[in-house]
């Protein structure tokens, strides 16, 4: 039982970094999109960059939702794993359920 609960923990440190991750390249993009947003306000759809600046913001408020969703995930899982090292540490638990 060490094993699994060195596993388990092991494990969320993994998901933790992977979470760390993904919000800090959300808040990456979000950052660019703000830029992008701003190009589009200031310059007209005859600007010669306007079309390529648009479909980058698109594509990147679509890229955006999919990190979401994966940081939902990894929320998910970080719960489970936490859930299971719960039991783990404390197996009473388990058996009083």
């Amino acid at each position: 039982m060490p094993n699994d609960l060195t596993e388990v923990e092991n494990q969320l440190r993994s998901v933790s970094r992977e979470q760390r991750r993904v919000q800090e390249y959300i808040i990456e993009i979000q950052q660019h999109l703000s830029q992008d947003e701003t190009w589009l306000t200031m310059n007209t759809p005859a600007t010669p960059e306007y079309q390529e600046t648009l479909e980058e913001l698109l594509a990147l408020q679509a890229y955006i939702a999919e990190l979401r969703s994966q940081a939902t995930s990894l929320d998910d899982v970080m719960l489970d794993l936490t859930l299971e090292q719960v039991y783990l540490r404390n197996p009473e638990l388990l058996l009083a359920s």
